[in-house]
């Protein structure tokens, strides 16, 4: 499924489309990891500014598990 971008959806939306992408249970997980987010945050935290309709979603995940390949 392809994230709804913010002018076509409402937060509702938005909201469940990370739920459902990342297994994401927050705020009842208790930390349960089960997103796979770095530093162990809930998908729903890490992706805040998207379900709130501040900044698309590819903008925020494009920067998630950047590495440096130059060792």
């Amino acid at each position: 499924m392809i994230a709804p971008k913010i002018d076509f959806s409402d937060r509702e939306e938005r909201l469940a489309f990370v739920r459902d992408r990342f297994c994401c249970k927050a705020p009842s997980c208790g930390g349960c990891g089960s997103c796979h987010m770095p530093d162990g945050r809930p998908a729903t935290e890490v992706f805040a500014a998207y379900i709130e309709g501040e900044k698309e979603f590819v903008a925020i995940a494009s920067g998630l598990w950047k590495t440096d390949r130059h060792g």
